[in-house]
């Protein structure tokens, strides 16, 4: 039950952000453009803030936060370029 529940809050969410204004969009994309960086150090932050080996825990971060950076640039890069678009169609 509480299982459905989750996945249901999930989807309405996911939902609700997918049908907003065209301006929304583009500022949200090019937040994420901006803000991508951030991931490097926090994921660096996360991973040394418990580690055994600090050059495993600092490659780690790295290569983590950089993958979370550059899935964050292509999502915002996608919600810029599609911006204009979703107000053409409405």
């Amino acid at each position: 039950m509480k299982r459905a529940t989750l996945v249901i809050l999930a989807l309405c969410i996911t939902a609700s952000t997918s049908f907003a204004d065209p301006a929304s969009k583009f500022q949200g994309g090019v937040k994420d453009v901006v803000l991508a960086p951030l991931q490097v150090s926090g994921n660096i932050k996360a991973e040394t803030a418990n580690a055994k080996f600090l050059p495993f825990a600092l490659a780690g971060g790295f290569l983590k936060g950089s993958f979370y950076m550059a899935k964050q640039i292509v999502s915002g890069t996608l919600n810029v370029v599609t911006a204009p678009l979703d107000a053409i169609h409405k």
